[in-house]
């Protein structure tokens, strides 16, 4: 059998490995920082074992705390590593490890007796996977399979690491040539490690390929679906849905030559960036958006009737015309025309509806643009872009806009139930 110091060469040698390939993938995607955390973490624990075989031959003070604390700060990194990858901020707890180390080594009778040094290093090892397989158990990437697999593998290190702890205090050992359990543990730690590494880049993989995915149904210049994606979303969607009837919106933004021509593609891709946005925070909860092509952009919404479409398009259309949007020369002003077809959820066909709802948009634009229209079978209302009593728009918004919004779409309401 090995010994103990070869034995950490090898870890030495296969962690800094995994240090350079994970900080060279980092270097190639700097964006995915995880790769920078986890990488770093190997290199000062292979960097901090290093120190610890070269007992004998460096001073005690280096290969003994200096060595155990980089290796530990090692768990500290990881922990790191894993916020990274679950987009939260690491916790506090992350610097546990190195701490107690430290601490502990201000004792004398802990600094200077070896079997305590080795317990001590262990519980702070022990502390370093539970406060990983916590921070799995709390995150949300990957599968709920493979974060059950981190913990596991990370509680169970920890449990294995703190009997070992204990069982060092019980024993004595005076050396590592004393402890045989340690070769034991060891090659436990290594094969626990190895398996968690290859857990994560089993997760690593599963989520490029759903960026790859995004990337494939993402418009990107708005963020919004592409046609493709949209397709997509909305089968989903008809699957998913309590509800028993869809609606699709096509919306085309107003004289958006005009705006390209007058004022440059800069600001009509900044026009199609601040009309996505909109739309995108007043989406309801079961709903799907996306640019169809140029100007013009489509939603899917699951509606209890058909006035719950024609509310949102009017809260949009109005959210949008209230938007003052800059350009080198001045802030314009940019509004939209809206085409609604409603189905229920038993005969909707998605090409039907898109063509029934591009038909109400024909009509919204042919009555004078900057309204919304709504088709039903073959009858196509359009909602008042002022109250019948003509009072202006803004005094219905200062007042309360979805209540003149619901007034406006309740006069043309009685003609759909019709």
């Amino acid at each position: 059998m090995i010994d103990v110091k070869t034995a950490f060469l090898l870890w030495v040698i296969q962690a800094s490995t995994l240090a350079i390939l994970l900080m060279a993938i980092w270097w190639h995607a700097r964006d995915q920082k995880h790769f920078l955390w986890f990488g770093t973490g190997f290199l000062f624990h292979a960097s901090g074992l290093g120190l610890v075989a070269l007992r004998g031959q460096i001073p005690d003070f280096v290969s003994i705390q200096t060595a155990n604390t980089i290796s530990l700060l090692g768990f500290s990194l990881w922990v790191k590593g894993l916020a990274a990858l679950d987009h939260r901020p690491a916790p506090r707890l992350l610097w546990i490890p190195p701490v107690v180390w430290l601490a502990g080594n201000l004792a004398p009778f802990i600094r200077m007796e070896f079997a305590f040094r080795v317990s001590l290093y262990n519980v702070a090892a022990a502390i370093g996977f539970a406060t990983l397989a916590f921070i799995a158990a709390r995150a949300q990437f990957s599968s709920r399979r493979d974060r059950a697999l981190l913990v596991c593998i990370w509680g169970g290190q920890s449990a294995v690491t703190l009997g070992f702890a204990a069982f060092v205090i019980f024993q004595r050992p005076t050396s590592f040539a004393d402890n045989y359990f340690s070769m034991w543990i060891g090659t436990l730690a290594v094969i626990g490690f190895v398996t968690s590494v290859v857990i994560l880049a089993k997760i690593t993989m599963d989520r490029s390929q759903e960026q790859l995915q995004a990337l494939v149904r993402t418009d990107p210049l708005t963020g919004a679906l592409n046609r493709r994606g949209f397709s997509e979303a909305y089968q989903g969607l008809v699957e998913s849905t309590p509800l028993n009837t869809l609606a699709v919106l096509i919306f085309d933004l107003d004289h958006f030559k005009q705006i390209n021509d007058r004022h440059g593609h800069t600001v009509g891709d900044r026009v199609l960036r601040e009309f996505a946005e909109v739309c995108r925070s007043l989406l309801p909860q079961r709903a799907v958006f996306a640019r169809t092509g140029g100007e013009e952009f489509a939603a899917v919404l699951a509606i209890s009737e058909p006035r719950d479409a024609a509310l949102f398009a009017e809260t949009v259309r109005l959210a949008l015309a209230d938007r003052s949007i800059p350009t080198e020369d001045e802030a314009i002003s940019v509004t939209t025309s809206v085409g609604i077809a409603t189905s229920s959820l038993r005969d909707a066909d998605l090409d039907k509806l898109l063509s029934e709802a591009d038909l109400a948009l024909y009509t919204a634009k042919a009555q004078g643009r900057n309204r919304t229209s709504l088709r039903s079978g073959n009858l196509t209302v359009t909602v008042p872009p002022v109250r019948e009593d003509n009072i202006q728009v803004e005094v219905d918004r200062q007042a309360s806009r979805q209540v003149a919004i619901l007034k406006r779409i309740s006069a043309v309401a009685h003609k759909l139930d019709d």
